[in-house]
């Protein structure tokens, strides 16, 4: 960019001195034309956004699974068993009457006789109900009785987690005026006038 010795505002206050020195017809010392300086751009780099950031829950449902189970039936129970008595028939002989000695009369060819009479023991045999074995009670057990079920059972539970998506940018290149296009006086090489 050149350098320009005078500027517009400059260019306006000598104007009027400079069309009477024209008119008057006087010797032109240095001449000026006006130029237009261009704008000035530069291009600068900038990050805009394509995409803002977001986020979504995603949801993941219970997973479910089956599984075998014991379970009670019917529970353990007792019972008694009652054995009734054994008894056994046994003979035995038993004394009526003991022995004895005694005064009798007796006939002894044709004579009433007083003798002095021995009498042995008189025994007899009875039956009698002897008790072999006791009557008893015996506890009788019934074991507890079980069975496999099959059951729903939760595996895992329901949950749910955020994803995010970061904001998407890029970067663009544009122009930036530094300094916008402006008018300038400067100096010209023409003849009759010198420079």
């Amino acid at each position: 960019m050149r350098r320009s010795f005078w500027n517009a505002p400059l260019a306006l206050i000598l104007s009027p001195f400079l069309a009477t020195s024209a008119f008057a017809g006087g010797k032109a010392i240095s001449c000026y034309q006006q130029a237009t300086v261009p704008a000035v751009y530069k291009t600068v780099q900038q990050q805009v956004l394509v995409q803002p950031a977001t986020s979504r829950v995603v949801k993941k449902p219970a997973v479910y699974g089956y599984q075998k189970r014991k379970v009670l039936v019917q529970p353990e129970s007792v019972s008694y068993r009652t054995t009734p008595a054994v008894y056994q028939t046994r003979q035995s002989r038993v004394q009526v009457q003991p022995a004895s000695i005694g005064w009798e009369y007796r006939m002894i060819k044709g004579v009433k006789t007083l003798c002095k009479v021995k009498h042995p023991a008189v025994y007899k045999s009875v039956s009698r109900q002897v008790l072999v074995q006791p009557a008893s009670r015996v506890a009788v057990r019934q074991p507890a009785v079980y069975s496999m079920v099959k059951e729903k059972v939760i595996v895992q539970p329901a949950s749910s987690y955020v994803v995010k998506n970061p904001a998407v940018y890029k970067t663009i290149s544009r122009k930036v005026l530094v300094q916008p296009a402006h008018t300038v006086w400067q100096p010209v090489k023409i003849r009759g006038c010198r420079h």
